[in-house]
C-alpha cells in the first residue's frame, strides 16, 4: 500500500494510531482469530473489538471473508496489507527508481553444507528423498515451493542492473521464514544469518516452526503436522544501517555494499549456530504459507 500526506491517506494513519489496532493487526499476521478470539485474547468486550476491526477494514487493511460455506457466524478476519510505503514529497526525497526480481525458492545457485533433517516440496509433492542433503543438487529444485535444512546456506542471484552512472539508495528482500523442527515446533528459535556479495549484513531470530493452524496457502495434500507458514521477513540494507522488519540489525548500509561496480547481486541465507545448537531455516514460496509469494528482492536507485 502506498501511502502520501494528502487528506486521502488520513484513515490509514489513524487506524494505525492505536495499541489495540496494531495489536490486533500483530495477532492476524501470525495465526487466525475470530471477533470473538481476539475479544478474549486482548481481554475486550466484542463490541470494542468489532469497532477497531471495522475501522482496520475500513482503512483497507483487512477484510472479512465468511470461513464455513452456510454459517454466516463463522467470519474469518484477513489482513490485506503486508507493506505501507509512506511517500513524501520530491522536494524532501529524490525520486528514486527500482527494479523489482521474483525469485522462486527454488532457484539457488550455490548450496553450502546443508544438513539434515532437509528437503524440497513442489506444488503437488515431496521432491527426492526426505533428509538427504543431495536432493538440494537435484535439478528438480527447480519446481520447489517449499524447503528447509537444520545447517548450511543458500546463495540466490539476480543481475545487477544498474548503470555506472546510477547510485543504490537501498536494496529490500522480502521473504516468508521459519526455523525447522522435525514435524513442527511453534516455540523453536532460530538465528537466521543474511549476506549481500559476501557481506555479512546482519541477522535476525525466527521464534519458531509453526503448525497450530493451517497456512492460509498451503496445499490440502500437505500434512497438518508439518509447517504450515511463517513469518513475513522484511530486510531492508539503506543509507543508515541494515534492518528487519524496522528494526536495525547491522551498521551495513548501502553504500557499503559498491553493488555499482559489481555484475551481479548475491543474496545468501543460512542459519547461525546459537548457543552451540542450530534452530534450522524453513522457507516458504508462492503456494505455501500464509503469503503467496516467491523471494522478492527490490533494488531502488538513483
Amino acid at each position: 500500500m502506498d501511502l502520501d500526506i494528502e487528506d486521502t491517506s488520513l484513515p490509514v494513519y489513524q487506524a494505525l494510531a492505536s495499541p489495540v489496532r496494531l495489536e490486533i493487526l500483530r495477532l492476524l499476521f501470525h495465526t487466525a482469530y475470530t471477533a470473538t478470539d481476539l475479544a478474549q485474547r486482548l481481554n475486550l468486550s466484542k463490541a470494542a473489538v468489532s469497532k477497531n476491526l471495522h475501522i482496520l477494514a475500513d482503512a483497507g487493511l483487512l477484510r472479512f471473508q465468511q470461513a464455513v460455506a452456510g454459517d454466516s457466524r463463522q467470519v474469518a478476519i484477513i489482513p490485506t496489507v503486508d507493506k505501507i510505503v509512506v511517500n513524501f514529497p520530491e522536494t524532501i526525497f529524490p525520486e528514486y527508481h527500482q527494479l523489482t526480481y521474483d525469485i522462486p525458492v527454488g532457484s539457488y545457485f550455490s548450496v553450502q553444507d546443508v544438513r539434515e533433517t532437509c528437503g524440497l516440496v513442489s506444488l503437488k509433492e515431496r521432491i527426492g528423498k526426505m533428509d538427504d542433503p543431495n536432493v538440494f543438487l537435484s535439478p528438480q529444485r527447480s519446481h520447489a515451493h517449499l524447503l528447509w535444512f537444520t545447517q548450511g546456506a543458500l546463495e540466490y542471484i539476480i543481475p545487477n542492473e544498474l548503470s555506472q552512472d546510477s547510485r543504490l539508495e537501498m536494496l529490500e528482500f522480502d521473504l516468508e521464514l521459519a526455523s525447522e523442527f522435525p514435524l513442527s515446533n511453534n516455540n523453536w528459535p532460530s538465528k537466521i544469518g543474511f549476506w549481500i556479495n559476501d557481506v555479512f549484513v546482519g541477522a535476525t531470530e525466527i521464534p519458531g516452526n509453526f503448525s497450530d493452524v493451517r497456512g492460509r496457502y498451503t496445499p490440502a495434500w500437505w500434512p497438518s503436522d508439518f509447517s504450515q507458514y511463517g513469518v513475513l521477513t522484511h530486510l531492508r540494507v539503506g543509507k543508515l544501517d541494515t534492518s528487519v522488519n524496522s528494526q536495525s540489525i547491522s551498521e551495513i548500509s548501502a553504500a557499503m555494499l559498491q553493488l555499482e561496480k559489481q555484475k551481479t547481486i548475491r543474496f545468501r541465507i543460512g542459519v547461525l549456530p546459537d548457543e552451540d545448537r542450530f534452530g534450522g531455516l524453513t522457507l516458504f514460496g508462492a503456494g505455501f504459507g500464509n503469503h503467496d509469494q516467491n523471494i522478492r528482492a527490490t533494488v531502488y536507485f538513483s
